[in-house]
């Protein structure tokens, strides 16, 4: 499962990353910018649409974060989610979740 995830910050995408391994422990690197957490592998980049106006616009303001991240998710999907957007959340870094599961991550997360 593909999930893109935007994120507000002004942290580096290493800082990000320092944030995740601090929940799920020590990355493997998997390439130059992609590395794997074992449940789920993550590229994070600088958002190339970032736009200090736009990110202020309901309701698509969040696509013009300052961070984007790709994640592939290998298993328990709307679980790991949870935790990967609680981790960033608990951080200070707002982050928006797209995806093919949304719906269902809202209902979970919301427990609806």
């Amino acid at each position: 499962m593909f999930c893109r995830l935007y994120m507000h910050t002004s942290l580096s995408r290493e800082g990000v990353l320092a944030i995740l391994e601090k929940h799920f422990g020590k990355a493997k690197k998997l390439g130059l910018s992609v590395c794997s957490f074992g449940r789920f592998d993550i590229m994070i980049r600088k958002n190339n649409e970032f736009h200090a106006e736009k990110l202020r616009m309901y309701p698509d303001g969040f696509l013009y974060y300052e961070l984007t991240a790709e994640v592939e998710i290998y298993k328990d999907i709307v679980p790991t989610m949870n935790e990967i957007s609680k981790a960033l959340w608990s951080a200070g870094i707002p982050t928006v979740i797209s995806c093919d599961k949304e719906e269902e991550l809202n209902r979970y997360i919301m427990g609806l």
